[in-house]
């Protein structure tokens, strides 16, 4: 005799499906839209990083997404294990984020997307013949954040999920997307179109391929903007959300990524040391001078209660060694997205 459901659990999985059933119609109409109208780079862009999203998740496992809808408003939550669940902080809205781990995604679940992936197909078509002469800053800026984290998607869907650092590191140099005439790959993006490449002078100064800088020179940004680092998803655990990035908002946006990434994770350790991800130290002289004034700036930017545990925890600055008070996270390189519900 079947086993009685639980009348909690099939109504959650009757609410998913009507939620992913009316999400797939509504993109679909807003990308219809595109497809007859808009063709312009920001809107396509945009529209394939939804769409890309919505692969995945269709692509994910149904009864893993049941039971964070059970648990995701009761069950305190730690996006980046710095082990929050000792001091009970809010992470603010990285705990509303759909999680995609190696453990919830099967690729060859294709069949629940086909209508998605054929959409895929027209919009980087699209992509691949666009025209980005004449864009502001605000326009490159949004249009490549979202190309760079849409390369990425479609290099898991195309090459699968990479299991090791190395293979990440390769995937990033193997993944290629159209754009405009021209084939990139996210490496080119990151470095050569949204950073200017001074990191790269410092650490492999002959790197730098004619392709690469032919690139730079004609897509790069008329400026270096750093907050970037809080909207470009590798598809490791320790990278940040990916989000829809828009010419209109884009710096706002980015303001909100920073914040939301940060408050999600900076902690406090269970030795009273502020803890950072690794992330940040990286790209520390992007926003400070050295370890100490990056500290001093990422407290800036926490909330009230977690900016006055983190001043707290380091009011020992002075009778211990700096390094001492604070613990840089290793960065997991393992396979997670975080998106938008």
């Amino acid at each position: 005799m079947p086993k009685c459901l639980d009348p909690l659990k099939l109504e959650l999985e009757c609410r998913l499906v009507d939620q992913e059933k009316a999400h797939e119609s509504s993109t679909g109409s807003s990308d219809d839209r595109i497809m007859e109208t808009d063709n312009t780079p920001n809107k396509i862009s945009e529209a394939i990083v939804k769409c890309l999203s919505s692969i995945v998740v269709r692509m994910s496992n149904l009864k893993e997404k049941v039971e964070e809808l059970e648990s995701r408003e009761t069950v305190f939550q730690d996006p980046y294990d710095i082990g929050l669940e000792f001091r009970k902080i809010d992470v603010g809205p990285y705990k509303h984020l759909c999680s995609i781990g190696i453990g919830s995604i099967d690729l060859n679940r294709t069949t629940s997307a086909l209508n998605l992936i054929n959409r895929l197909k027209f919009l980087l078509g699209k992509l691949a013949s666009v025209n980005l002469e004449g864009l502001t800053h605000q326009e490159k800026l949004a249009f490549w954040i979202n190309t760079y984290n849409s390369c990425m998607m479609k290099a898991f869907l195309e090459h699968g999920i990479p299991e090791t650092p190395e293979m990440v590191v390769a995937l990033m140099q193997k993944a290629t997307i159209a754009v405009g005439g021209h084939s990139l790959n996210p490496i080119t993006i990151e470095h050569f179109i949204l950073r200017l490449p001074y990191h790269l002078k410092f650490t492999c100064p002959k790197a730098a391929k004619n392709d690469e800088m032919k690139a730079r020179s004609k897509f790069g940004l008329e400026w270096s903007e750093p907050l970037v680092t809080f909207a470009l998803s590798c598809g490791s655990w320790s990278s940040p959300a990916v989000r829809v990035y828009s010419a209109t908002h884009v710096e706002e946006e980015l303001e909100a990524a920073k914040r939301d990434y940060i408050q999600a994770a900076v902690g406090i350790s269970s030795a009273n040391k502020l803890i950072i991800p690794k992330l940040l130290d990286w790209y520390l002289l992007d926003f400070a001078k050295d370890l100490e004034s990056l500290v001093d700036w990422i407290c800036m930017q926490l909330p009230n209660e977690l900016r006055n545990e983190a001043v707290k925890s380091l009011e020992r600055r002075g009778t211990e060694p700096f390094s001492q008070l604070v613990q840089i996270m290793p960065y997991n390189f393992s396979f997670r997205l975080l998106l938008q519900r």
